[in-house]
């Protein structure tokens, strides 16, 4: 009952996010919906699941460095590379967990998809790359190299413990930061923060939600 009841809550926070704070603008709603939606999230994963478990402890760190990685995110433009780093981080501490917690398993098309990863990744970074530099320097251009193996790393992990729901939340976050990273860097478009929360929201969702499989 009361994963059902956090998890509403958690869409309805997310619906109330699109709705007031990217199309209306409301900075009110964005400082106190864009963590406060994680924070809930973090509730779930507390209180809405079997929270004795290795795998939800991690869970629930990461997801604090990320409720942090938003809160940098959302400030002056000197806070994007400590909100990148918290990010990186909540990448690290869900890669440990799914090591820590699955077995994991390296067949055939686990190396496929390790493969295709790695040339969308490498593909990702030409993309990105003289607009980083422009950006940031070599500085930034190393964080967003780390950053993208980190992921991809977490993303691959996620498929080789074959469980739906944890590859579906490492795909929707790869994409999320995907999108961020082409609206930031290369061309903004009008609908990218929509998706961009979208994706990220449902894939820090299907984590929590992941703890009870």
């Amino acid at each position: 009952m009361m994963m059902i009841v956090l998890t509403s809550v958690i869409i309805l926070s997310a619906i109330i996010y699109h709705r007031w704070a990217i199309q209306q603008n409301n900075r009110f709603i964005r400082y106190l919906l864009k963590p406060g939606t994680i924070l809930l999230i973090i509730l779930l994963a507390i209180f809405g699941s079997e929270f004795e478990s290795t795998f939800s402890h991690w869970v629930v760190i990461a997801l604090i460095f990320s409720c942090v990685g938003d809160v940098f995110l959302m400030f002056h433009e000197k806070w994007f590379l400590a909100g990148l780093v918290s990010f990186l981080l909540a990448h690290l501490l869900y890669s440990i967990g799914i090591m820590a917690s699955f077995t994991l398993t390296i067949g055939g098309e686990e190396r496929v998809a390790g493969v295709l990863l790695l040339l969308v990744s490498v593909l990702f970074f030409y993309v990105l790359y003289p607009s980083v530099k422009q950006t940031g320097g070599h500085i930034l251009v190393l964080a967003v190299a780390v950053y993208i193996i980190v992921i991809a790393t977490m993303v691959w992990l996620a498929v080789l413990t074959n469980v739906t729901i944890l590859i579906l939340a490492a795909l929707l976050f790869f994409i999320s930061d995907a999108i961020l990273a082409l609206d930031r860097f290369k061309q903004p478009f009008k609908w990218a923060e929509h998706l961009v929360m979208s994706t990220y929201f449902a894939a820090q969702l299907l984590f929590a939600l992941s703890i009870s499989v």
